[in-house]
């Protein structure tokens, strides 16, 4: 169930499965809603909005509540299921933590004031603390497993075990000194219930200092985010992230999810959100809506997809990136239908960019690889240059020749990346005469099943 409030009003939604055909073993689910006065004493019609397939069901539950978020309804506990969280909170350690998580020296403080006050958070601080002095200690890691394990109503509920078989749900956690440090949500869910627990864990007080967040596998099918970047950017407490992830379902045995079916919805406002953001990488459709893009701490930026569209490369491209060292772009192919329209002059304008940090450059899965090597060579930019990619894409000899004629302006350029691009054997030898580090490799582990490793044609290797 997922409750929303708004000017005085509440509006909740959730699944429920009515068992209407018994004799066969089938449920059809429900997705039912009430709403009313916040704080009124009769209690609110329930309305069934619809009666669906499961996998129908599921996709009406995350409208639903993506549509009260656009329309500015906050989400917030639901008093008849969700947990209040009355924790003792120091402001001023408070703060000292937010803006810096791993000052030890304030977690200490806090952990006395904690202990002091009877809550078991005091305890993990000081348990995990001695833990990073003495990470082999079994005393302490039995006394740290039975801290979260006999407290985890209050600590954190919905540990996953690392070694759990990945259909299994929930979120993989790391601490560090007795607050969340890193947290990935996987495994495959029904009803919306991966999304739910994004919820959980931004309001969970374990979690205002997380740093690291990753959005893995988590649904059966199709990976649709668009509540999940809803949620991160219009609900809930923001804690001061330094990594997102959105989402990761590279697994060769999960291979067969097509990115083309894999929406991000709308992350405007990500950046005001979470101005402390150092690394972001997109998985998904390359409509995913960015809005005045700004993350002037980010050092790395990835958008992997296979549609690519102008819209979303033009905010990226107009962004301020003062601290950016890594870009990474995949494209896809405008002929091909699945949404991609992004062509070589769409992409030019990224080299009349302020880029002033930038080291590492990847142009993936692009059909205008070897067009675009003459822009690379004529940007100023390009003497910083230590990596430049082409994987997935179609660079052919053509290509590599006028990088290796152009390698008077790629002069700090180490690598180049050249995973499944269109490189005869010759060429791919010139290529590794020219330049230190000619990498042919996958890119990823869910990459390394595929052949051939370079193409018979020029094409982009990702395209559903």
């Amino acid at each position: 169930m997922a409750r929303f409030e708004r000017d005085g009003q509440f509006v909740e939604v959730w699944v429920e499965r009515r068992d209407e055909r018994a004799d066969r073993g089938y449920v059809w689910p429900e997705l039912r809603s009430r709403s009313g006065r916040v704080g009124a004493p009769e209690a609110p019609e329930v309305v069934t909005l619809e009666r669906r397939f499961e996998w129908s069901a599921r996709g009406d539950y995350r409208q639903f509540q993506s549509a009260r978020l656009r329309e500015g309804w906050r989400r917030v506990r639901d008093p008849d299921r969700e947990p209040a969280f009355d924790e003792p909170i120091e402001p001023a350690l408070d703060a000292a933590l937010r803006a810096n998580p791993s000052d030890a020296a304030a977690a200490l403080v806090y952990a006395d004031w904690l202990q002091h006050r009877g809550h078991p958070r005091g305890e993990l601080i000081a348990i995990q603390h001695e833990r990073i002095e003495r990470p082999d200690d079994l005393a302490l890691a039995a006394a740290e497993q039975h801290v979260l394990e006999t407290h985890a109503d209050v600590l954190w509920a919905h540990a996953r075990a690392p070694d759990a078989h990945k259909n299994e749900g929930g979120v993989e956690v790391t601490w560090e000194r007795g607050f969340i440090r890193r947290a990935r949500i996987l495994g495959f869910h029904d009803d919306g219930a991966s999304e739910d627990l994004l919820w959980e864990l931004l309001r969970h007080p374990s979690a205002r200092f997380l740093r690291e967040l990753e959005l893995g596998c988590h649904h059966a099918g199709d990976q649709n985010n668009e509540l999940m970047s809803d949620l991160l950017v219009r609900a809930g407490p923001t804690p001061p992230l330094r990594s997102l992830v959105l989402a990761d379902f590279d697994d060769s045995e999960i291979d067969n999810i097509d990115i083309s079916r894999a929406p991000l919805g709308d992350l405007t406002g990500l950046g005001e959100r979470y101005p402390e953001l150092e690394s972001v990488t997109l998985k998904g459709t390359g409509d995913v809506v960015l809005g005045d893009l700004r993350l002037p701490r980010a050092r790395r930026f990835a958008l992997r997809t296979s549609t690519l569209e102008r819209t979303t490369l033009a905010a990226i491209v107009r962004a301020p990136w003062p601290a950016l060292e890594e870009l990474e772009l995949w494209f896809g192919d405008p002929l091909r239908g699945y949404g991609a329209d992004c062509e070589l002059a769409d992409v030019e304008p990224l080299f009349q960019c302020a880029l002033p940090k930038l080291r590492t450059l990847s142009l993936r899965n692009a059909m205008f690889s070897d067009e675009i090597v003459p822009a690379i060579l004529a940007w100023p930019g390009a003497a910083q240059l230590e990596r430049l990619d082409f994987a997935l894409g179609t660079l052919s000899d053509a290509g590599a020749d006028a990088l290796i004629a152009g390698r008077a302006a790629l002069r700090a350029l180490a690598h180049v990346g050249v995973f499944e691009c269109a490189l005869s054997t010759a060429g791919l030898q010139r290529l590794r005469a020219a330049f230190p580090d000619v990498d042919d490799r996958a890119i990823t582990p869910a990459h390394a099943w595929r052949e051939p490793r370079q193409k018979p044609a020029r094409y982009v290797s990702v395209s559903e």
